[in-house]
């Protein structure tokens, strides 16, 4: 209904024969309907606002508008403890044509003139407020020897007292009127377009074009410039109704009616009051569209012939309008209704007219004293919130930094059981092989048919287990399905675009945990070098891939680097893997960056569990790693040069008789006996982590006792997935390279990508928020950007190519957050990259740091903390 424009309702009082007066019967219809709009509702009061108009035989000049008459009667009309109609674009654009309407010969309408006229008059408007005073601050004087001082005031008052607050003032309307999504009225009547003028500079165009009609000496021209100035009013005034429109929250928004009502009385044709009035209905039937007709109702009464248009639509009787009375539903203009009254005479019955009883906002007290009462309730529930959560050791999480739960989030979901009926790893692994088989063979189609360019990239990856549970931690399958829906993105968008190379995925396995890994990547050379002249899908422009930092991996890298094979890891995060080569680009945080976030994470807050409902920052660490693990024992070592004093390695051993989780259980429950404020830092890998957890309640004599444990990204989907839900006792941080679902500062690819992964694969999908779909999606579009700008500048795409374009430049807002890898940047990560430590919940992760660039038009994310008090390492 708020959005129902309705037609003007024109009561048609001239009769056919000897009657009463046409103006005296039209006063008697327009007396009842105001009667019926304030009976009963207090004395001066209304029960909806409303404005009953009139012009006197020979209005001043100036004031011939009928809608200045109309603003100033709905402010005054305003119901018993209802809400008072603003008026701020009316006011302003009266301020504005002031004294145009009255001195059109003598007027000044440059913008720089209209701002400050209507700024001071603003600022008398607001008597002793802050305009009033920034207005006359300037104009402070001194005689004598402090004359200097009078100077000074002055030379401060121009510039920041008094030319400081207009051109506020002027940005605060230009913005409003012309910029703002919703409230733009004026754009979208005039259609500027975009423009570094002020709204003031347009108003003076509009303005001057006016003023040389009213004073051209041509009447017909003066009389459409009267014309123009009216519905320039009017569309202001339906602005405000626009704005002043009912709502649910706020007690002023409450007590707003949904319209305001206008009774017209139609004088005698050929006066100044006829002439205005046609005036007021043509600019509301030119203003049919714009934002806040609906909110008002016009009722006009008298003799209608000076006033009839062609389009008018005329009823037999009040029951033939009332039936055809309806809003208008094509958003278009709505004609008036024309409805002819019968006459009678006095003494006869009228026509019964319904008394209206519209809901008034509960409690019935003024907004203002309303408004108080709710601020003084929440003023005095917040104190009482900070004073329960500032009390140590109430509530469930006091005393501890548990970071932020996400609303909607989703709780952990366990793994299917074997013979469930669900898709084993290696179905689910060949399922998504076969979607990017159908995707190349299109590709290639595109090729032979068609002729577009194809290029090859070639995906190295760990053999698939067929453990689920192994399976999770391996991480190929996500990898291979960000991966597919990113193939599917860059096709799509190279079908309209010729400079847009297709991509023919090649899917390497590489062996269990990467053991092939080397013998590959020289098969990958060969053909690199074997078909780069063929330039077709046969031609090699890079690999994607590497999702461990191990040994053979390393190796592999430096293989495809001395063949000039550009590499772009996904999940590898050792320093080692990007370490005296050229070629590769990884796209998650060094381990050097982890460490450091990591370190100082455990060091800084309140994260280590002392008691039940009590933590303290990390005054100890026990790092725990694996001999032989590139990732482990790069990272282990990273963190504790970055923790510093009190930090012990314990290293794990895979040798007969060496050290097992059994046996770290128990020298890690033995040293938080010692020192509760004891942090585990677990850099092995994450099947010895969970045989750690089972050995350490049960066994290692520290039942019961909290245990905080501090993990790297290698824990990631194992505790997202909820395995250590049922352990009460265990504190778990860990790292993560994408934010979880719903965060507020997540981006639009990270939200597209998210939509389209659980369309695909479900939202209890293991993988849903480790961050492998998202980075191996946007490890392949870094392939795409750079191959894509070497075919475009020299319709070439090969190994060469790509690399001389990954040394470019490259930005741009990925599904993992912001990929900025600086011209020259050699092979670092992308810039601040982000990076995110959850604490694991059984109701689904918490939010606890996020650091780096998330929103490339965004400032990144710089501080952590509960009120931000910590700097975010960056790179350097």
């Amino acid at each position: 209904m708020r959005e129902d424009v309705l037609p003007v309702l024109a009561l048609d009082t001239a009769g056919t024969g000897a009657g009463q007066a046409a103006g005296t019967r039209a006063k008697r219809v327009l007396d009842g309907l105001e009667d019926v709009l304030s009976h009963n509702a207090g004395e001066g009061a209304k029960l909806t606002p409303y404005a009953r108009p009139a012009l006197p035989a020979l209005p001043p000049p100036g004031t011939e508008y009928l809608t200045l008459k109309v603003g100033e009667q709905l402010r005054a009309a305003t119901p018993l403890k209802g809400a008072r109609f603003p008026g701020r674009n009316l006011w302003l654009m009266t301020d504005l044509t002031q004294e145009l309407r009255e001195h059109p010969e003598t007027v000044n309408l440059g913008g720089r003139a209209l701002r400050d006229r209507a700024y001071s008059l603003r600022a008398e408007e607001a008597g002793g407020g802050v305009l009033h005073w920034l207005a006359g601050a300037s104009a402070v004087s001194f005689n004598g020897a402090l004359s200097w001082l009078g100077d000074l005031i002055a030379l401060f008052g121009k510039s920041v007292l008094y030319r400081f607050p207009r051109w506020c003032w002027s940005a605060w309307w230009t913005r409003r009127l012309l910029t703002a999504k919703r409230r733009n009225w004026y754009e979208q009547w005039r259609r500027m377009g975009k423009s570094d003028h002020s709204v003031f500079y347009w108003v003076s165009e509009l303005l001057t074009r006016q003023c040389q009609r009213l004073t051209g000496g041509d009447a017909d021209a003066a009389e459409e410039a009267r014309q123009d100035l009216e519905e320039l009013l009017l569309r202001a005034l339906l602005a405000d109704l626009h704005d002043a429109r009912p709502g649910l929250f706020g007690p002023w928004a409450r007590r707003r009616r949904t319209r305001s009502v206008v009774l017209l009385d139609l004088p005698p044709q050929n006066t100044p009051a006829s002439a205005a009035t046609a005036r007021f209905l043509r600019a509301l039937r030119n203003a049919a569209q714009a934002p806040g007709n609906a909110a008002l109702l016009v009722v006009a009464a008298g003799p209608t012939g000076a006033f009839q248009q062609a389009d008018w639509r005329r009823c037999q009787s009040l029951q033939d309008g009332a039936g055809r009375f309806a809003p208008v539903q094509d958003g278009g203009a709505a004609p008036p209704l024309l409805i002819p009254l019968a006459e009678q005479r006095f003494e006869e019955e009228g026509i019964h007219v319904t008394r209206i009883g519209p809901r008034t906002a509960k409690p019935h007290i003024k907004p203002a004293t309303e408004f108080a009462v709710e601020l003084t309730a929440v003023t005095v529930a917040a104190a009482v919130a900070f004073g329960l959560l500032s009390v140590p050791g109430s509530g469930t999480t006091d005393g501890c930094f548990d970071g932020q739960r996400l609303p909607g989030q989703r709780a952990p979901q366990p793994l299917p059981a074997a013979g469930s009926g669900q898709e084993t790893p290696r179905e689910q692994f060949q399922a998504v092989v076969e979607s990017i088989r159908k995707l190349n063979d299109r590709a290639l189609n595109a090729e032979r048919n068609h002729r577009r360019p194809v290029r090859k990239v070639v995906y190295l990856g760990a053999t698939v287990p067929t453990d689920l549970e192994e399976a999770v931690d391996n991480g190929a399958i996500p990898e291979l399905r960000g991966l597919w829906l990113a193939q599917q993105r860059l096709n799509d968008a190279a079908v309209d675009d010729p400079n847009r190379v297709r991509l023919y995925i090649d899917i390497r396995d590489a062996g269990i945990k990467f053991t092939h890994a080397v013998a590959k990547a020289r098969q990958v050379v060969g053909e690199a070098q074997e078909f780069k002249d063929t330039q077709d899908h046969r031609t090699i422009v890079g690999v994607v891939g590497f999702s461990e930092s191990r040994n053979q991996t390393r190796d592999a890298v430096q293989v495809l680097d001395r063949g000039k094979v550009p590499v772009i890891g996904t999940t590898a995060t050792a320093d080692a893997m990007h370490k005296d080569v050229t070629y590769y680009r990884p796209m998650s945080p060094s381990n050097s960056r982890e460490s450091r976030i990591a370190a100082r994470f455990v060091r800084s807050e309140r994260v280590v569990a002392t008691a039940p409902r009590r933590c303290e920052p990390a005054a100890r660490a026990l790092v725990i790693k694996e001999p032989g693990d590139l990732f482990s024992t790069e990272m282990g070592s990273m963190f504790a040069r970055e923790f510093g004093a009190g930090t012990d390695t314990l290293t794990l051993s895979a040798r007969s008789g060496g050290v097992t989780p059994y046996d770290i259980a128990r020298t890690v429950c033995a040293t938080v006996k010692r020192e509760p404020r004891t942090v585990v830092y677990w850099a092995a890998r994450v099947r010895n982590f969970s045989a750690f957890v089972n050995h350490y309640g049960p066994d290692s004599g520290c039942a019961g006792l909290p245990l905080t444990v501090m993990g790297s990204n290698e824990l990631t989907s194992t505790a997202l997935r909820g395995k250590y839900r049922g352990q009460d006792w265990l504190r778990l941080y860990h790292s993560v390279h994408v934010l979880p679902e719903n965060h507020p500062d997540s981006n639009g690819e990270a939200d597209a990508l998210f939509r389209l992964y659980v369309q695909a694969y479900t939202a209890k999908d293991p993988w849903l928020n480790d961050g492998h779909v998202a980075l191996a999606h946007d490890a392949l579009k870094v392939l795409s950007t750079a191959r894509d700008r070497a075919y475009a500048s020299t319709e070439t795409a090969d190994t060469e190519g790509v690399k001389s374009k990954l040394d470019e430049e490259i930005s741009f807002q990925g599904a993992s957050g912001v990929i900025d890898f600086p011209e020259r940047n050699g092979s670092k990560p992308p810039l601040d990259k982000a990076l995110i430590i959850l604490r694991a919940t059984p109701k689904g992760p918490s939010v606890a740091l996020y650091c780096g660039a998330f929103n490339l038009n965004d400032p990144r994310a710089t501080r952590w903390g509960p009120n931000g008090e910590h700097p975010c390492p960056a790179d350097d």
